[in-house]
């Protein structure tokens, strides 16, 4: 089957059905592939090592100090 005729049939699929959850599985996939792609392995792996970088230079908030400077908001 050629992508025009798949693109037909599905066309028809969607005109045809009543299910809400298809309906918003399907415009979830199209959202998804427009949205910006996910962060490569190498990438996350690099944020790791940055923050982990960050920790030991002890740049970091602890949970306590947060609380504190929340409570003054």
């Amino acid at each position: 089957m050629n992508i025009k005729a798949e693109k037909l049939e599905l066309i028809e699929m969607l005109a045809k059905t009543e299910n809400e959850g298809i309906l918003k599985k399907i415009r979830s996939i199209f959202t998804s592939a427009t949205e910006e792609p996910r962060a490569t392995i190498a990438q996350y792996n690099k944020e790791i090592e940055a923050a982990e970088k960050r920790i030991k230079n002890g740049k970091y908030t602890s949970h306590d100090d947060l609380m504190r400077e929340a409570k003054k908001w």
